[in-house]
């Protein structure tokens, strides 16, 4: 018998998606897995829908309720049930073709990889587009993709191994609202020996839901937050591999990238403090990442904080004049 395979949905208020997302899983040619939905203390329908179906597939479903523990906390939940030799993660409001879970696992057993990872579609309500895989050449350079997001971090569209993820305490940040799945799939890529590939496109990502985490993000401090936190979680894999020194000059980048975001989008003392603080054992190396004759950066580094300020008030006032000049 091939091996079991542990599907992990994590939902709240998913009423809306919930059917459509279970009946292409219990669609699959791949005949042995089990199905934990995971309710994070929905406060719609979706308790009562997750019990019908588990009903009803009694013995492929289950059902997991929670308080609301947040999507990082309820994946950690959704782990510790699982049973399969294997895992994967399926979001509620998207959905997987009928040989998404046998083509992930014939790639994964023929390649005698640590991971396999699939194509996928991006949803919109007016049609859908095919987004293909990145194939580097090793997982160094797969690693380096994720950290510089020319490759998702997501948990969906992969196939993960139970045996590495125990060896390796490899599991989700509870607390974590925003980013969960970042250091989850940067840890376990650390400890891949190899990555085998599924170029045709499995899983169907929707992008028109705009009250998902993604979709909502915008200027928010506190997911921002949430970036540093995950990259403090990376951290400790980075020791626990030894491949700190590898990354070094990665790692610098996303820690920048990340300080940034808190001033990108608006500028206030707060953000500022927030860029100050946030990886503070970077800041004496800004020269690595930017110009010498960055006055911005400069400015931040010296605390100086009228400048950046001063930046934030032009920038403010030169967008509500061009948004005039367009009416």
């Amino acid at each position: 018998m091939k091996p079991l395979i542990s599907v992990i949905i994590n939902v709240y208020n998913g009423e809306k998606y919930i059917e459509t997302c279970v009946k292409s899983i219990l669609a699959q040619t791949y005949s042995n897995f089990e199905l934990l939905i995971v309710n994070d203390g929905s406060t719609d329908r979706t308790a009562t829908i997750a019990n019908k179906l588990e009903k009803s597939y009694a013995n492929i479903l289950r059902v997991i309720h929670s308080q609301n523990i947040g999507l990082s906390g309820s994946r950690h939940l959704g782990l510790t049930e699982a049973k399969g030799e294997y895992i994967t993660f399926v979001d509620v409001d998207d959905w997987v073709n009928p040989n998404y879970l046998q083509q992930l696992y014939e790639a994964i057993e023929r390649e005698e990889a640590d991971m396999s990872i699939c194509a996928y579609y991006e949803e919109y309500e007016s049609g859908h587009q095919e987004i293909p895989l990145r194939k580097p050449l090793n997982t160094t350079d797969f690693i380096r993709d994720m950290i510089h997001g020319r490759t998702w971090c997501v948990v969906w569209n992969k196939l993960f191994k139970t045996s590495l993820l125990k060896k390796h305490g490899i599991t989700f940040e509870k607390g974590i609202r925003y980013w969960e799945d970042v250091p989850f799939s940067l840890s376990y890529a650390l400890f891949c020996k190899k990555i085998a590939y599924v170029e045709q496109p499995l899983y169907h990502y929707v992008k028109y839901n705009m009250t998902s985490l993604t979709a909502t993000e915008g200027v928010n401090v506190r997911y921002n937050q949430d970036r540093v936190k995950a990259v403090r979680l990376l951290e400790q894999y980075l020791k626990q591999s030894d491949r700190t020194i590898e990354f070094d000059v990665d790692i610098l980048w996303l820690k920048f990238w990340i300080k940034d975001m808190f001033i990108t989008h608006a500028m206030s003392r707060e953000r500022i403090v927030l860029w100050q603080t946030s990886f503070p054992e970077v800041n004496p190396r800004w020269k690595e990442q930017y110009s010498k004759k960055d006055i911005l950066h400069w400015a931040l580094v010296h605390h100086y904080a009228w400048i950046p300020m001063m930046h934030g008030y032009y920038y403010k006032t030169r967008h509500i004049i061009k948004h005039l000049l367009q009416k």
